[in-house]
């Protein structure tokens, strides 16, 4: 399956009160997607990885894709701008975390921004989603 963009929905990102039921569940994943905006090559591992924890979160693939792009790419997507580099060990969780819940929603520019900066993360993601699809077979 090949993607070639992703279309972000405004109306999915409510991460400002999660119950604890969902945030426990939503933070697994937000901190295995965040590794794909490090600054380093990621290996099949790390692709596994990822798609392993999006298939044990239990939410679709759309969800996911919704996750991605309006509560993970929008704190993350800088590290792959910064010079001379970037993260490339890995976020710190609990930083991360904190920013996601306290990110604005984002506006119409940076929506379509983000949309076009998915193009540097695009052949990880596709490679993650392959993953996810074998898993869920």
């Amino acid at each position: 399956m090949s993607i070639t963009k992703v279309e972000i929905n405004p109306t999915v990102n409510k991460i400002s009160h999660y119950d604890v039921v969902t945030l426990n569940k939503r933070k697994p994943l937000w901190i295995a997607l965040s590794n794909l905006f490090l600054d380093t090559e990621l290996q099949d591992y790390d692709l596994i990885h990822i798609a392993e924890t999006m298939r044990e979160s239990d939410y679709s693939l759309d969800d996911i894709n919704a996750i991605l792009m309006l509560e993970v790419l929008p704190v993350c997507i800088g590290n792959m701008c910064v010079l001379p580099g970037g993260i490339w060990t890995g976020f710190d969780k609990d930083e991360l975390v904190k920013s996601i819940l306290s990110a604005k929603p984002p506006n119409r520019f940076k929506r379509w921004l983000h949309n076009r900066s998915f193009s540097l993360i695009k052949d990880d993601w596709e490679s993650v989603t392959e993953r996810f699809n074998e898993f869920s077979k």
